[in-house]
């Protein structure tokens, strides 16, 4: 494809001036461009208490409504981050839909003497259903809302409300199909105060519409904060993705994958489009593909009119995708055709869990299949590249050759995430 000009107002001319300007910085004047202390990366005690004033006082995602479409559906889910205590034992929590179909959340703990109720592995992605939860110890029934519905030998108890002994819940909030919980007794924010930017944004998305066609975890050495950076920002695509992405996103318009656009927002929400180079040629499997469905970044210019509500929010020319920054711990990247997501759940200060998800529309007809097939295939080799690079940036952090680190003007979105979480803790 040629790079001159065709038609007046050609989209090119609407790309940011890379070569004699920093779009992003110069957008948003007041961030500090200088170095960052690596401390927060390494530290322990900064972990600690990123544990006690962000992760139990934050809504965190969990999973979408439809891994729990009827009654008594239920999954669990291991959070280490939210323990109780510094070297304690990992919390679990049952994430459910009960009778009357709302989706409730509990600690996974028997109200008799702490004993798990569920035993399900939590990372088997597979939903379960029961129309009680009975404890194996000693067989105490719980109903799907919670309540305590029969004790063994009742009569036996001196005292016992059972009114008072139900699962006991955690906060639960549904949005668009997201699940979030926050295992604060009060929090600060209900979850729409807290998401409300990218509510905004996304208030028309069609999440509904799309079903998950791939799922992959892994756990890495690494910052929490650190793994999430490695997904919302194109620097490295070039180096890293040198075998899988090099041409669709680093073009002679932009050769180092720059976001075209960059929102900032109070909280440490964030939103970052990039784009697909005009100019790339794919190979003809893929040509195949784009001519019959949605490759997750087949967009280009000219396919821009079949941008779903939402997407693309500064209309910016050439559109592959946006990755909205839900804060603390959750990506999501709406695109042409359905939505991939990333989970990131901190183990400990140098160890994390990483989710990451492929989401399509459901297909129609056999071609669709095959494209959410070479999608999923495509951003799975993406996502082995990037994590197995996650693990050597954790061992330099850690080896005390560096002090800071200096991030681009392409990199405001890693900034952003940590000048919010070093906000929180020094509150």
């Amino acid at each position: 494809m040629s790079t001159t000009p065709s038609i007046e107002n050609d989209p090119r001319d609407r790309l940011p001036d890379w070569k004699n300007k920093r779009p992003v910085s110069e957008r948003y004047p007041e961030v500090d461009m200088g170095p960052l202390s690596i401390e927060p990366y390494v530290s322990e005690e900064f972990f600690e208490l990123e544990r006690e004033k962000l992760f139990k006082k934050k809504w965190l995602y969990v999973g979408r409504t439809e891994r729990i479409p009827k009654s008594g559906d239920y999954f669990t889910q291991v959070i280490e981050v939210v323990r109780t205590k510094k070297d304690g034992t990992f919390p679990s929590f049952i994430i459910c839909r009960d009778k009357n179909g709302e989706v409730r959340a509990f600690h996974n703990a028997c109200q008799h003497r702490g004993t798990t109720v569920c035993w399900e592995e939590h990372e088997n992605w597979k939903t379960h259903n029961r129309k009680y939860f009975s404890c194996r110890f000693h067989g105490w029934v719980y109903d799907t809302d919670g309540s305590l519905k029969f004790v063994p030998d009742e009569n036996q108890f001196c005292n016992l409300n059972k009114a008072e002994r139900g699962l006991r819940p955690v906060h639960c909030a549904v949005w668009k199909g997201f699940i979030f919980i926050n295992v604060d007794p009060e929090p600060t924010l209900s979850l729409e105060e807290q998401i409300k930017p990218h509510a905004d944004l996304l208030k028309d998305f069609p999440f509904e519409k799309i079903h998950r066609r791939g799922i992959w975890t892994a756990v890495v050495n690494v910052n929490w904060k650190v793994a999430i950076d490695a997904f919302q920002e194109g620097y490295h695509v070039n180096t890293v993705h040198a075998s899988t992405l090099p041409e669709a996103f680093n073009g002679p318009l932009n050769p180092f994958c720059r976001p075209t656009s960059i929102r900032l927002f109070e909280g440490g929400n964030r939103s970052v489009t990039f784009m697909v180079s005009p100019d790339f040629e794919p190979p003809e499997l893929e040509k195949w593909i784009r001519q019959r469905g949605s490759s997750w970044y087949a967009a280009g210019g000219e396919q821009t009119e079949n941008q779903y509500p939402g997407t693309n929010p500064d209309n910016d020319p050439f559109y592959a995708f946006d990755c909205h920054g839900f804060f603390p711990n959750l990506l999501v990247d709406p695109y042409i055709g359905g939505f991939y997501g990333h989970e990131f759940w901190p183990i400990s200060v140098n160890k994390t869990r990483w989710i990451g998800s492929i989401n399509f529309n459901a297909p129609e007809k056999p071609s669709d299949l095959i494209t959410h097939e070479h999608g999923k295939t495509l951003l799975r080799d993406a996502f082995r590249e990037d994590t197995v690079t996650l693990d050597a940036s954790q061992v330099g952090l850690e080896s005390g050759a560096i002090d800071t680190t200096i991030m681009s003007d392409g990199e405001m979105a890693p900034r952003h995430l940590y000048n919010a979480v070093m906000k929180i803790v020094n509150e």
